[in-house]
């Protein structure tokens, strides 16, 4: 029987060969069942089998004896043909099959997909990008998310370049797969190759696999180090930044904005001397004008008062002229107004006694330190209206010159003051003797 016809579909019924894909035999009109002509060779040896050992079966037994029959001669040959041929067909059944296996092994091995995978990164490998891209279609096609593939394929769009392909790729990989280390490296190669600093910040945030985010160290711009924390404070102060390694540049802000080259570089430590929040923000940047992620910090700085400065005397009525001593607090300026408003440091410097004004006025006094900062404003009244001259009287005769009556007077008046004073003075020491004779009686 031709090789070729090993695997020709026969009728069961007729044993006529079947045109493929028949349903009715053509030539016994039975409907067909399908076997093959392997199925009716291994019939037809069974049944060659099977008459040869109806033939062995005409030996008889005889006497005390075995006497065999001999068939004739032509049943010999007979018998001879018939194993011919059914070895003949033994053969011919272990060929078919032999190569039904070759062929099944053959296009496994032309169509898995470790197959289809090993001869695209074999074409990778020797430059060949579109057929290596074949290889991989083949294999997508089948098996959308097998990972190898997909990263195969974006080290190939990388290498043509291709990159917002190599890109679609590595990324469909990593959401496969997000342990990937593969992928990620692809991706990263191709966002530094682009200079998209930010999405590969981006990309690490999304990271927590420590031996992922170590890949990321290549490829990141190391933050700055701002070595005063964030937080409340009583004092002005300064703030040291420090780039992690050489061959970088800080630039910083104060307003919160993320800064860039066209702000303020820092050459040495940030004044923090303003009340109220600051908040500085810097980075680093590299020669190739890449920038860090921004670290940030937010002080708020709560100065507290300078103690009022104290007058003395603090307030009262006068008839007489007086001066005001004021204590200034350590560290501060003492600064007065009399017009009621509170004073400043373009208002009047305390630097010594004050001298009160005629009048009912207020003295308001501010102490302010060397930041600026005002203490309570302390008002004290002081009421000062100085005594009139005292009334002379004049005992002159009438008709003396005027001149002479002037000084008479000037000299009688001060007699008479004096006169006065002295009995003033006898009658209270008079008085206070009284008092003690009595206090001593009782």
């Amino acid at each position: 029987m031709d090789e070729n016809n090993t695997n020709m579909t026969v009728c069961s019924n007729c044993g006529a060969v079947l045109p493929e894909g028949s349903v009715i035999c053509p030539n016994c009109g039975q409907e067909v069942q399908m076997i093959s002509a392997v199925d009716v060779l291994e019939e037809e040896l069974l049944k060659e089998i099977v008459d040869e050992k109806n033939l062995n079966d005409d030996t008889t037994e005889t006497g005390n004896g075995t006497e065999t029959e001999t068939a004739p001669t032509t049943g010999t040959k007979k018998k001879k043909q018939n194993k011919t041929r059914r070895n003949l067909i033994l053969v011919i059944v272990i060929a078919a099959a032999a190569v039904c296996v070759f062929a099944g092994i053959m296009y496994r091995n032309t169509h898995s997909e470790t197959y289809l995978l090993r001869r695209a990164q074999q074409e990778y490998d020797q430059k060949d990008y579109d057929s290596s891209l074949t290889f991989l279609n083949q294999l997508l096609g089948r098996d959308p998310e097998n990972v190898d593939a997909l990263v195969l394929e974006g080290e190939v769009y990388a290498a043509i370049p291709d990159y917002a392909s190599a890109e679609n790729c590595f990324l469909t990989a990593i959401q496969l797969d997000p342990d990937c280390a593969e992928a990620y490296e692809g991706i990263l190669k191709v966002y530094d190759a682009q200079g998209k600093q930010s999405e590969i910040q981006a990309l690490r945030k999304t990271v927590t696999n420590p031996d992922i985010l170590a890949l990321f160290d290549a490829y990141i711009i190391p933050e700055p180090e701002i070595k005063v924390e964030s937080g409340t404070y009583t004092e002005y102060f300064s703030v040291e930044i420090r780039a992690p390694k050489k061959g970088l540049t800080i630039y910083y802000t104060l307003n919160g904005m993320t800064p860039t080259s066209k702000d303020t570089m820092y050459t040495s430590p940030i004044e923090i001397d303003a009340q109220g929040i600051t908040t500085l923000t810097a980075v680093c940047m590299d020669e190739d004008g890449n920038y860090s992620e921004p670290v940030t910090a937010v002080y708020q700085v709560e100065l507290a008062k300078p103690d009022m400065p104290k007058a003395s005397p603090d307030g009262g009525e006068f008839d007489y002229e007086r001066t005001v001593t004021v204590t200034v607090p350590a560290g501060t300026t003492v600064y007065y107004s009399w017009t009621n408003s509170e004073p400043d440091e373009d208002s009047y410097r305390y630097t010594g006694p004050i001298t009160i004004p005629e009048g009912n006025n207020v003295l308001s006094l501010v102490a302010i330190d060397a930041n600026g900062n005002r203490s309570e404003v302390l008002r004290c009244n002081y009421i000062f209206y100085p005594q009139t001259s005292p009334q002379t009287y004049s005992y002159s005769e009438e008709d003396q010159s005027q001149d002479t009556d002037e000084e008479e007077e000037s000299y009688e008046s001060t007699d008479d003051a004096d006169s006065y004073d002295d009995e003033e003075w006898y009658d209270d020491t008079e008085d206070n003797s009284d008092e003690d004779s009595n206090e001593g009686e009782e």
